[in-house]
């Protein structure tokens, strides 16, 4: 168990059995018997995805996987290939690996049945990020309540990934390291950015950088447009051939690091001087970075972030996403402090604003100011944890150097 591998790097026995104790005190307060973890998707980029149950198997089988985290029995990590079943147990966190052939779910099924689980009370974990309001595929819902008409399901993603946000010193240090990882990929990036080199390099710089070190990535968006007509403010998730220009604004999202712990430099640069109206947004949206992180603090909730960006609005622009987002593998909740468009349908909660933040936790800043009613916008951005003290970066990447390509 456990071996040293660069799609899976583990963590100390230690940090499993710390989170196999810290969810089973949760599931014996909420009521539950048992934990059914479903896994699948990934991102388009070079990750191994599944982040819920590889949280739990620090292993991803293909094409889906399921972990059975039993009250009080060991876990069980269920995977299609018997072939790759070895592979499970030498790289992954659960000694019980089980071959359940295509479908997986009947085997899980017999899992349940093992634990005589006919009449429990058993929490439905989803495989992404609760807000994809994604859980098991349709056949396996109806064979399960079909199978176990008595049993209580109930669909916990939410309440799962609140552990997922604490990160543990173990978890802070792979963060530190992937945000190193980024550095090096936007400095390539940037050193190799000039006219008529082709979004779609840019993005094979990244690949090249993460093979180099042993990294991944989930996604990564690249792209460039006009400073005096421009077409999009958000850039690409999948690049083309597109080449870049004179008197372009380049806007990136470089998101590299390792077992599916990723930094995320939110970076952008200019071919050519910036026009005034691009300096302007640029330097307001550093202002308002460099200020959220200095100021914003734990024991804060979300609705006290809002204040950070009013310089927005007091320079006419709205936000583009939220200044503040979790993250943890991939986006997710809490999202904080925006400058709405009224056209656009908000995606910030209750629960995001009532949100209290604390050590351990980790997030994203994003100063993404938009002139409305244009595509005009850019963004700056940085990786970020709370400490008892406030925010500290993982990244020393110069995000919020203004940085110009000379043509």
């Amino acid at each position: 168990m456990l071996m040293p591998n660069d799609f899976f790097p583990p963590f100390s026995e230690q940090e499993y059995a710390n989170r196999y104790r810290t969810i089973r005190a949760g599931m014996k307060e909420k009521g539950l018997d048992c934990l059914v973890v479903y896994g699948a998707y990934h991102w388009g980029g070079t990750d191994t995805g599944q982040v819920n149950s590889q949280y739990l198997a620090n292993y991803t089988p293909i094409p889906h996987s399921y972990v059975v985290l039993p009250l009080v029995e060991e876990p069980s990590l269920f995977v299609s290939f018997a072939l790759h079943a070895d592979n499970a147990r030498e790289c992954g966190a659960i000694a019980d690996v089980r071959v359940g052939g295509f479908d997986l779910i009947t085997a899980v099924g017999q899992r349940l049945k093992e634990l005589k689980l006919e009449k429990g009370r058993i929490g439905i974990v989803g495989p992404l990020p609760s807000w994809w309001t994604i859980t098991l595929p349709h056949e396996h819902h109806v064979h399960l309540t079909q199978t176990f008409p008595n049993a209580a399901f109930e669909t916990v993603t939410d309440w799962y990934e609140d552990f997922r946000l604490m990160k543990s010193d173990e978890e802070l240090a792979r963060l530190e390291q992937a945000g190193a990882l980024c550095d090096v990929g936007h400095e390539e990036i940037f050193l190799a950015s000039k006219p008529d080199v082709r979004h779609s390099d840019l993005r094979n710089i990244l690949d090249g950088v993460a093979n180099r070190f042993g990294g991944r990535y989930p996604f990564s968006h690249i792209g460039s447009t006009s400073m005096t007509n421009p077409d999009r403010f958000y850039p690409d998730f999948f690049p083309t051939h597109r080449q870049l220009k004179a008197g372009e604004v380049v806007t990136t999202e470089v998101t590299l690091g390792y077992g599916l712990y990723f930094g995320k430099i939110w970076g952008c640069y200019f071919i050519g001087e910036p026009t005034p109206e691009y300096r302007k947004m640029f330097e307001t949206a550093v202002a308002v970075h460099d200020k959220a992180i200095a100021e914003i603090k734990p024991g804060m909730c979300g609705r006290d972030i809002d204040k950070w960006a009013e310089p927005f609005r007091e320079a006419g622009y709205i936000s583009g996403l939220p200044l503040l987002s979790g993250w943890s593998t991939y986006n997710h909740r809490p999202h904080a402090g925006v400058v709405a468009d009224p056209k656009i349908p908000s995606r910030i909660t209750q629960k995001d604003l009532d949100w209290v933040y604390q050590p351990g936790q980790s997030v994203t800043i994003v100063a993404f100011p938009v002139i409305p009613g244009t595509k005009k916008g850019l963004w700056v951005g940085t990786t970020c944890y709370f400490t008892k003290d406030g925010l500290k970066k993982i990244h020393a990447y110069p995000v919020t150097k203004l940085r110009v390509v000379p043509v």
